[in-house]
């Protein structure tokens, strides 16, 4: 599907480190993970041809998120936006993957179903 590889093109543009084969693989395989969490999140009636280019680019970062979570990268360190990652402890793993799914997400807030957990009734 031509929407994955774009995909793929947006998460190696975020990554901007060098890839190896296996490591490629493993991303390219996020960036599907990505794009079908996403259009899987869309709200119903949602035209993908209107928000094309924000749903590649929040799938592209959603995808480094998930590929930096799974710690599939050889890389020492590297940068994605604003955030850096050095490898030297889970900690900073989690945290980077955290603010770049944060960071997807936002990038589609307006069209996404929410999905996080809500309270029907508080009683006090």
């Amino acid at each position: 599907m031509e929407t994955d590889k774009v995909v793929f093109e947006k998460a190696k543009t975020v990554y901007r480190e060098e890839l190896t084969g296996p490591d490629e693989s493993a991303l390219f395989e996020m960036c599907l993970a990505a794009r079908a969490e996403l259009e899987r999140r869309l709200n119903d009636g949602v035209d993908m041809t209107a928000i094309y280019d924000t749903f590649v680019r929040a799938a592209g970062v959603l995808a480094v998120s998930m590929f930096v979570a799974l710690d599939c990268a050889g890389a020492e360190s590297f940068t994605a936006g604003s955030v850096t990652l050095k490898r030297g402890g889970s900690y900073g793993a989690k945290k980077a993957a955290a603010s770049l799914r944060a960071q997807a997400e936002l990038m589609l807030a307006g069209y996404l179903r929410d999905g996080a957990f809500c309270f029907g009734t508080v009683r006090v």
